[in-house]
């Protein structure tokens, strides 16, 4: 962050020397300004996704902690499992949006070079999201637990 902000305030040298690289279009400082920005506000928005996870992650700790002991009334502690899965699944949401922040953050800085290199790298990154999350080994094995186990 304090690098983008930095860099922020040179834009007139760094527009200069990226106007050197072969494969980049030439910008102006007030281009530079909105890609710059645009970094900025994704890095803020995944820290505050980050910090989210992290304090949701706590909660779910400090909830575990706080689990009826044995012996407890079923209903109880059913009701209490569920609360427990539902921070740690929220946390889970939350950090997963702040990796997406970051992965789309890479693809933000393609534009920096080419509009044409941006669009094919935020395709790119659009594209592993969607097979991590829908075509996964990861997400197969989940699913053959889920069918293995008993009603």
């Amino acid at each position: 962050m304090a690098g983008l902000i930095a860099v922020l305030g040179a834009a007139e040298q760094a527009v200069e020397t990226l106007a050197e690289v072969p494969i980049a279009v030439p910008t102006t400082e007030a281009v530079w300004h909105v890609k710059v920005l645009l970094l900025v506000t994704i890095f803020v928005y995944a820290f505050f996704k980050f910090a989210w996870a992290f304090r949701l992650t706590n909660n779910c700790s400090i909830l575990i902690g706080a689990a009826p002991t044995a012996p407890a009334d079923p209903a109880r502690a059913e009701a209490h499992a569920e609360r427990v899965a539902t921070i740690i699944g929220l946390a889970a949401f939350h950090l997963n949006r702040g990796f997406r922040g970051y992965f789309f953050a890479l693809a933000a800085l393609a534009w920096f070079l080419h509009p044409a290199i941006f669009t094919v790298v935020s395709t790119w990154v659009v594209l592993v999201l969607y097979r991590r999350d829908f075509r996964s080994r990861a997400l197969r094995a989940v699913r053959a637990a889920e069918e293995a186990a008993p009603p």
